[in-house]
């Protein structure tokens, strides 16, 4: 049984149509950078697709020049959108301006060696097997918490893509074996029956991404508080517990400030509750502000804060205690109305748990209260 390449050409536009008109319906209207990135670039493949078989009902004509270019320079912002769409779910990806440039550089080249087939193939097919390879190279190195495999079906169907590209450039510029886009080679017709799978299957694996990316933001969403930003209850105790017991292996210092906002009842009570949440996210605001890197801050309920703090000793954390004081005044100032807290703290202990830490810091924040409030307790060991 032999493949005819204009069947082939018809499934292919048919199949990446039908992914472009069904993925709204699939993800739905609200969507992050990158989800709406890798959508908007199939349907710039759809578009680009129809170009690219509308040019050959005039060949070698202004029209053919004009959808012919149209099509190269679709397939390289095809590209270039999935390029964002990595770079938004993965991080700073390495080479987005060089795929930018050949954004550019692809369509411009091309319409320019129009009148020379070898050359105009030749340049299209090579800068858009660049593009490919460096989508792929992009796949990996994560700088973000996505880390699915899916990267890798996206780096495996670019690699395959840009070799199939790379074989019909070389064909175009130095054979006379792929004389038009209709070619019946075999490495065009392999080309067209992969075309028809792969975009499929990155298509598919972009879902995953997407999907990550949901999940991640749900989850983000049930361990913060939305208040003030910091971790809630949950979040600190999710992340909080590892912290500790990897300090206790290694035999690392650690601290736990506990914080309780003074008086906070009467900041109710007398300027209202919509001043006591600007209390609270006045507070939130300052603990992430002075927080060291490695440091963790969540609000665990109420008005009391943790800090947790890696590294920390005797020493040097009851000095991050007073530099939160010492921006008090101002805050204050902000808010209309004074503001204080009260804090314990607590010196990690050999095994000691995260709760343990909390238990003791507690106390030396009930301690503290009961010293007057506006001062720092060290929990005993």
């Amino acid at each position: 049984m032999t493949l005819d390449i204009n069947t082939l050409l018809v499934v292919t536009v048919a199949n990446i149509v039908t992914l472009a008109l069904v993925s709204p319906a699939v993800m739905g209207l609200r969507l992050g950078p990158a989800a709406r990135a890798a959508r908007w670039s199939l349907a710039m493949h759809a578009a680009s697709w129809i170009c690219m078989i509308a040019s050959n009902f005039w060949p070698e004509t202004w029209l053919d020049r004009l959808l012919s270019t149209l099509a190269v320079g679709g397939f390289a912002a095809t590209h270039w959108l999935l390029f964002r769409a990595l770079s938004n779910w993965l991080g700073p990806r390495r080479f987005e301006s060089a795929v930018t440039a050949l954004t550019l550089l692809a369509p411009a080249g091309y319409v320019l060696l129009f009148g020379d087939y070898a050359w105009r193939v030749g340049w299209a097919n090579f800068l858009l097997a660049a593009q490919l390879a460096l989508l792929a190279l992009a796949c990996f190195d994560p700088k973000t918490t996505l880390r699915g495999n899916w990267r890798l079906v996206v780096a495996f169907g670019m690699v395959s893509m840009a070799i199939l590209t790379l074989g019909r450039g070389a064909l175009g510029a130095f054979t006379d074996l792929y004389p038009s886009f209709l070619a019946p080679h075999p490495w065009n017709v392999a080309a067209m029956l992969m075309t028809n799978l792969l975009p499929l299957m990155v298509n598919f694996a972009m879902l995953g991404g997407w999907h990550e990316e949901a999940e991640t933001a749900l989850h983000r969403q049930a361990v913060t508080d939305t208040l003030t930003a910091l971790l809630n209850r949950r979040g600190w105790v999710e992340v909080g517990q590892p912290l500790v017991a990897n300090a206790n292996r290694l035999d690392q210092p650690m601290a736990l400030l506990m914080i309780d906002i003074d008086h906070f009842k009467k900041i109710n009570d007398t300027h209202g509750h919509e001043a006591g949440d600007r209390a609270l996210r006045a507070i939130g605001k300052l603990l992430l502000k002075n927080r060291r890197a490695n440091d963790l801050a969540a609000r665990i309920g109420g008005e009391e804060f943790c800090l947790l703090l890696p590294g920390s000793s005797v020493e040097s954390a009851p000095t991050i205690d007073q530099r939160l004081r010492e921006e008090l005044p101002a805050i204050g100032a902000g808010l209309g109305f004074p503001i204080s807290f009260s804090s314990g703290l607590a010196l990690r202990q050999p095994g000691e748990t995260l709760e343990s830490m909390m238990i003791r810091a507690d106390k030396a924040l009930y301690a503290a209260k009961e010293g007057g409030r506006d001062r720092l307790e060290l929990a005993a060991t």
